[in-house]
């Protein structure tokens, strides 16, 4: 009793709040259209491949070269990783402008519950249902495919691949509702989610700034191909710490700033 006591004092109706939001993003046909888009996508990859690819060995399932493989991880991994991205900021965009707009926020918080709460059960619920959406279903689609058309697929490292790609889904679905608190509409959101995911990767090319390939977010995709293929170098770890850093800092700020403009 006394554990759940502090829970509720921490944060007040987040439990409520993220069951809401979870419900209203399971109802939403954007949520399902990209759901399609993706995992049609992704089926592609090894139909086309199989096609491509000459079949050696007596077995039904291709003995699929080396390079090969890693051509089919790289396709799986730019999907996910960069046609995901889109998905996550067009799905996760409005959800505090919509409710602020129509005074749905200011009413909410005249409840008993914390404004953290708001914020963090949104971030939390589209966090959720992007990675389940963008990532494990498709994934797992893309997995079974693969596995029945070609042999010695490496598995059980997609696990870790994939939950890379589920870091990149939390930085950018908690990224972009902390974006919601100083904009109130949806372009400047949309249009600093967009340069904040893909302009760092032109940041490398200075010859001085190279380094910071090991740090920036936008290269989790590569990360993600990089524990695939078994290359465990150091930006396979140091990015997605990285990311999940400069996430929680980015949405301590939002919280902050979003006391100070509700009271």
């Amino acid at each position: 009793m006394q554990a759940n006591a502090k829970q509720t004092a921490l944060l007040p109706g987040f439990g409520v709040l993220f069951g809401k939001e979870l419900l209203e993003a399971r109802r939403s046909k954007r949520i399902i259209i990209f759901l399609v888009i993706m995992t049609g996508a992704l089926i592609l990859v090894p139909v086309i491949g199989y096609l491509r690819i000459e079949h050696f060995g007596t077995g039904a399932r291709h003995e699929i070269l080396s390079d090969d493989m890693q051509g089919m991880l790289a396709a799986w991994s730019a999907l996910v990783g960069y046609l995901g991205s889109l998905m996550v900021i067009a799905s996760t965009v409005d959800a505090m402008t919509r409710e602020r707009s129509l005074g749905i926020s200011a009413w909410i918080l005249t409840k008993p519950v914390s404004r953290p709460s708001y914020v963090l059960a949104k971030a939390s619920a589209h966090t959720a249902i992007n990675i389940v959406t963008l990532v494990l279903i498709p994934t797992a689609v893309w997995l079974a495919i693969t596995v029945v058309l070609f042999a010695d697929v490496p598995a059980s490292r997609m696990l870790l691949a994939a939950g890379i790609l589920s870091i990149e889904v939390f930085f950018l679905s908690f990224v972009t509702i902390a974006l919601g608190v100083p904009f109130r509409s949806v372009t400047p959101i949309s249009l600093v989610a967009l340069a904040a995911w893909f302009l760092p990767n032109l940041v490398p090319a200075i010859g001085s700034l190279n380094w910071t390939y090991r740090i920036l977010p936008s290269y989790l995709p590569l990360a993600a191909v990089s524990a695939a293929v078994d290359e465990m170098s150091w930006p396979t770890l140091t990015v997605p710490l990285a990311a999940v850093g400069g996430a929680v800092a980015l949405t301590v700020l939002a919280l902050v700033q979003f006391e100070r403009q509700e009271r």
